[in-house]
């Protein structure tokens, strides 16, 4: 009877409910009636006779969890949530790495940023030593000239120093500091006109200026206006009618803008007489300005310029040559000579740019850009480009214009540079140093000029067309037009051109010439008394 108690208990037990387990990737589950088992029925087997186990499908639906028998909501939760706990796994293991993709970027910028810094520093050191280097040559090439007494060889040592000052101006404050001034000073007595001549060119180019001829600073500029430049010659013929003296040696600084420029040129650089550069005006204005209309108008469209900007450059370049303007200071009956253009590509606001044959003394802040080492025909070409008329001319980086239509006062580097070369202490001493600047210029820059400049100082020559004639003239019977209007002007201002051909022929003073001497043989030999102390 017992055994059949303990038989009927177990067959009437319960079966113990079977909690879910959590399917894993890649295992196979033995449920019943699942899909995975049949699929794993019907695979095929491997070569070596086992079953070849593939990875099946995790993937079940609610309605599965929801037909088992489950003892209460949390272990039906828990069976449902059980099987994508290894996915929330897997996504936070494969995190890390989303999270490290953006630090690549990073680490490369930062390489960039420590390359650049490298590339940075390298830059300043090159700087460095290329100044050092620069520095060291400067005074080898003093010390050198120094110890020269052979006339011949002094030459191919000022030479060669020149050549050095043109290419890194920054060694002209060594230059100096070496005492170079007494020795070339010195060198300039030598009775060796080619040495003489070397030796002028140096010092301008390192800025040193001799004494004014006259007895103040005589400064001449001339506006541009194209073929109307023809009325400043009469004015200037008149003067050199007055004083019997030719230009180069009435002014001491001639600067001109635009075709004032040329005018400029070819009185200070070539020394041509009025006749002459009025014949080379006319021709000038029949060669250039002879242009088909139909043929400009296709060029203004092109290249924004009506005439031929090309032909242009090959007339300078045959008239003018290759010498640089600093070699013009060879001369010494060679005025200071400068054109303005203006650079139109630096910021908003356009910059004068001085082309000169002189260099400002180490230590002098000008407030105008210049240089000395440009070619005379590409100084007239930069000042002259006026827009519609040329193309902008480029020298380097930099794009030049005519500074008429940019500059609201074109003329004032002429008197800064002036001021830059020659002490201004003159200017409050009016009766005893006069000062003379006859200029052909604007409106605006006449009233400046004649508010600043004490009384006899300033005089402006400005005649008034009956019509308006353009830059471009070339008309032969408009020209000569304008010749009779400059003579009628001369006319009416007779007594103001005697006035200003009186001051321009005034001779320095005994006491002018006694501090000139005074100052010259100081420079020698370096202070008083006079003897070297080298």
């Amino acid at each position: 009877m017992s055994q059949e108690k303990e038989d009927k208990q177990l067959q009437y037990k319960p079966e113990p409910e079977r909690k879910p387990v959590s399917p894993s990737p890649g295992s196979l589950t033995s449920t019943p009636g699942s899909e995975s088992s049949m699929d794993a029925g019907n695979k095929p087997s491997s070569p070596s006779g086992m079953p070849e186990v593939l990875p099946v499908s995790t993937k079940q639906s609610i309605a599965n969890f929801l037909s088992r028998p489950t003892e209460g909501v949390q272990a039906f939760v828990g069976g449902y949530i059980g099987g994508l706990v290894p996915k929330l796994k897997y996504d936070s293991k494969s995190q890390p790495e989303v999270q490290e993709e953006p630090t690549k970027p990073e680490q490369a910028v930062s390489k960039d940023k420590s390359a650049e810094e490298k590339k940075h520093v390298s830059l300043q050191r090159e700087k460095i030593i290329a100044r050092v280097s620069i520095d060291n040559r400067t005074r080898a090439l003093v010390k050198a000239l120094r110890r020269t007494a052979d006339p011949k060889l002094c030459i191919t040592r000022v030479e060669e120093l020149t050549f050095h000052l043109l290419e890194f101006p920054e060694g002209k404050g060594v230059a100096v500091k070496e005492r170079i001034i007494p020795c070339l000073l010195r060198l300039r007595q030598v009775k060796n006109e080619t040495l003489q001549a070397a030796v002028r060119e140096i010092l301008a180019l390192i800025g040193y200026m001799d004494p004014v001829k006259g007895r103040g600073i005589r400064i001449l500029t001339i506006d541009g206006g194209g073929t109307r430049g023809l009325v400043a010659l009469q004015t200037l013929r008149k003067l050199v009618e007055l004083t019997q003296k030719p230009i180069h040696q009435l002014f001491d600084y001639i600067c001109g803008v635009s075709t004032g420029a040329i005018l400029a040129f070819m009185l200070g650089f070539f020394h041509m007489s009025l006749d002459e550069c009025e014949e080379l005006y006319r021709k000038l204005g029949s060669d250039v300005f002879s242009q088909n209309v139909i043929v400009g108008t296709v060029k203004m469209s092109w290249s924004h310029a009506f005439y031929d900007s090309q032909m242009w450059e090959k007339i300078l370049k045959e008239r003018m040559g290759s010498t640089l303007m600093i070699e013009t200071a060879r001369n010494p009956s060679c005025p200071k000579v400068a054109a303005v253009s203006t650079i139109v590509n630096r910021g908003i606001i356009p910059k004068a740019f001085v082309f000169r044959n002189y260099g400002h003394f180490p230590g002098t802040n000008s407030h105008y850009l210049g240089s000395c080492q440009y070619k005379m025909w590409q100084a007239i070409r930069a000042s002259s480009a006026a827009p519609g008329y040329f193309a902008e001319y480029a020298l380097g980086n930099d794009l030049h214009q005519d500074p008429g239509l940019f500059l609201q006062v074109p003329h004032k580097p002429d008197v800064h540079g002036g001021t830059c070369m020659w002490s201004l202490f003159a200017v409050t001493r009016a009766p005893l140093f006069p000062h003379l600047i006859p200029s052909f210029v604007l409106t605006e820059v006449h009233v400046i000029l004649d508010g600043l400049l004490p009384p006899d100082t300033y005089f402006r020559f400005n005649p008034v067309m009956c019509e308006n004639i353009p830059l471009d003239e070339s008309r032969n019977e408009k020209l000569d037009q304008l010749q009779l209007e400059g003579l009628k002007y001369i006319e009416r201002n007779e007594y103001k051109i005697n006035k200003v051909a009186k001051i321009l022929c005034q001779e320095k003073t005994t006491l002018q010439k006694i501090n000139d001497w005074i100052k010259l043989k100081s420079d020698m030999y370096e202070g008083l008394p006079f003897f070297s102390k080298l």
